[in-house]
Parts: C-alpha cells; sequence; structure tokens
C-alpha cells in the first residue's frame, strides 16, 4: 500500500533475451507449461487437500495420539483373540487388507501424487519397515509371549524414535524432551527405581525385564516373542523416519493408502499358503477386524496425519501410553497377571 519513487531500469539485453525466450515457450507449447504449473501446485499444496498450508491446534493433536496409541495399545489384546481361528499370517493380511480397501474406495482423494526422482526409496523402505517387518515381527511376537510383555518392550519405541530422528533427519532433543523421556522409561522400569541411569541403558534394562518372563500357558516362548517385540519396535523407529521426511510434499492420507495398498501386495501370496481356519468364533473375527480398521485404517491415519505436523521425537513420546493401556487391558480383559520385576 506504499507509494515508492524508484528511477526507472534501463532494460537489460539479458533480461530482454529470456524473456523472449520463455515467451516463445509459451506459444509454441501451451500444454506443457500449463502441465508444470500443475504439477508445481500440486508439489507446494501436498495432494488434493493442501495440508501444505493447514494449521492444527496442539491439543487436538494431542488428544488425537492419545486416542491413537490407546487403539493400539488394545490391538495387542485383539491379536489375542484372532488367534483362537486364524494363523499369525492371517491376521497380518488382515491388518493391512481392510485398509486397503477402504484406500481403494478414497482413491480420488489420494490419487495426484506429488512424485519426483528418488522418492521410490524412501516408499519402498517406509513399506518395508512398516507394515512388512513391524506386523510380522508384532504379530509372531504376540504368539510367543503375552500381551503385557509386549506393552511394556513399547515402551523402548519413543527413545529409539527421538534418537533416530535426532541423526537422520537433524531434529533437535529439547530439555523437555529428553527429560520426559527419562521419566516415561524410568516410571515403567520398576527395578532399582532409586538410582539414575541413561536413558539407552533404562531401555536396555526395560527389555530385559520382559525377556527374563518364564513360560506359561500364554506364553510359550517369551524370550523369542520379546526378542521378535523388540524388532518389531525398531522398525517402527524407521517408518517414523521415512514418513517424517516425505510427509513434507506428500499428503498423510497418500502415505497411509500407500503403506496399506503396498502391505497388501506383499502378503497376499503368501495368505494361499496357509490352511483356511476350520472353526472361526465371533471373538476371532471381532478381534480381526478391530486390528484391520481400528489399528490397520484409523491408528495409521492420524499416526501419519501428526506426524506431519509434529516432530518425530514428540510423536513417538506418546507411545509410552501403548504399555499403559496395554496392561489396562490385559488385565481386565485377558485375566493377565504382572510379575514383580515386570
Amino acid at each position: 500500500r506504499l507509494t515508492l519513487s524508484l528511477p526507472p531500469l534501463p532494460p537489460h539485453p539479458l533480461i530482454f533475451a529470456k524473456v523472449s525466450h520463455l515467451h516463445q515457450i509459451c506459444r509454441a507449447q501451451p500444454s506443457k507449461v500449463l502441465g508444470n504449473i500443475m504439477m508445481a501446485r500440486r508439489s507446494t499444496t501436498c495432494g488434493r487437500f493442501g495440508e501444505g498450508t493447514m494449521t492444527v491446534s496442539k491439543n487436538v493433536l494431542m488428544a488425537l495420539l492419545i486416542l491413537s496409541y490407546a487403539t493400539w495399545g488394545g490391538g495387542m489384546i485383539a491379536m489375542k483373540y484372532a488367534f483362537e481361528s486364524f494363523t499369525a499370517m492371517q491376521v497380518v493380511f488382515a491388518r493391512v487388507a481392510f485398509a486397503g480397501v477402504i484406500y481403494l474406495a478414497l482413491y480420488r482423494l489420494w490419487s495426484r501424487l506429488p512424485y519426483q526422482k528418488g522418492d521410490w526409496k524412501y516408499l519402498v523402505a517406509m513399506v518395508l519397515f512398516e507394515p512388512c517387518l513391524f506386523f510380522l515381527c508384532e504379530t509372531f511376537a504376540m504368539t510367543y509371549t503375552t500381551a503385557s510383555q509386549g506393552g511394556v518392550i513399547a515402551a523402548c519405541f519413543p527413545l529409539c524414535t527421538a534418537v533416530a530422528a535426532w541423526l537422520f533427519l537433524g531434529e533437535k532433543l529439547t530439555k523437555k524432551t529428553i527429560v520426559a523421556m527419562l521419566l516415561a522409561v524410568n516410571v515403567e522400569d520398576t527395578i532399582g527405581a532409586g538410582d539414575v541411569y541413561n536413558a539407552g541403558f533404562i531401555a536396555a534394562r526395560l527389555a530385559g525385564a520382559s525377556l527374563a518372563a518364564e513360560s506359561s500357558d500364554q506364553a510359550s516362548n517369551p524370550i523369542l516373542g520379546n526378542l521378535l517385540m523388540v524388532g518389531a519396535i525398531l522398525s517402527a523407529t524407521g517408518y517414523a523416519i521415512c514418513v517424517r521426511f516425505i510427509s513434507r510434499r506428500y499428503s498423510f492420507l497418500s502415505i497411509s493408502a500407500i503403506q496399506a495398498l503396498g502391505g497388501t501386495i506383499v502378503f497376499l501370496p503368501f495368505v494361499f499358503m496357509t490352511p483356511m481356519p476350520a472353526d472361526i468364533t465371533a471373538p476371532a473375527v471381532g478381534g480381526l477386524l478391530y486390528m484391520g480398521i481400528g489399528v490397520g485404517f484409523l491408528v495409521y491415519l492420524s499416526f501419519n496425519f501428526a506426524l506431519k505436523h509434529l516432530e518425530a521425537g514428540i510423536v513417538a513420546l506418546f507411545g509410552n501410553l501403548i504399555p499403559v493401556f496395554t496392561l489396562i487391558f490385559a488385565f481386565t480383559i485377558l485375566g493377565e497377571r504382572l510379575t514383580l520385576a515386570q
């Protein structure tokens, strides 16, 4: 709104030549120029929803994360019920297949991808980490260990993700975040509560406490199951780093759709190698639907949405709610009991 009195600039021959060249291109290839403009608009708005300019309240994001991790914690109990009728591979496939069908119905909302050269590496790594490695490790872990032990090991997820985000993404570890991680993991670690440990040693002792669990009717091989759960946590860490990186241009809906459909394609051949269940119970079907729609679709959609607006370390910090909700659900629904060390 200010009027500035500036002396006129003399025409520069180089600038005049560039403008004339661009004018000739626009007249000769108008469709190509229009296509480049549309591609630039899609890359800056991250899809059809325009999340690049969306502002979301932190309180809304935190409430969404609490609800998501509560649903995720209940997923370990749902898997226990699903195993009554279905094999581990069938449960893994259902987790991505139900979500994949929903994303196919929503295809028009995420089909315009702002793909750039080299993006395939991050997209393939994302699908490899989750759902492939994570779902395999977590699902088979629940066949050998209890839901409560798996939930306790999940407390290592925030620490691993925060450190990985600091190393690979350059995200800063604030004092509040470090203190919150130390307190959260130290609360989970009930052994030697009067001592002070560094975060890595606390996480190692936390996993060691669960690895020392004894076999029972609900945990045929807890050491193997808990080791698989540690592998699931490392896979989830790699997934969070990949999503945080590509979410700078891709919408959270397109990321979730690629993840679900990619996992469906990978796991589909293995389903035909497993025998069909002879006796299907209602709780098993309910557990399968919970894992596919509740965790596979709603949780990951919310998780990817939060990763687009918050740092990976902050989002992962809410992962400490997983063992809390898992222990509550395992105690009230499955009737599991914890040992003194756990």
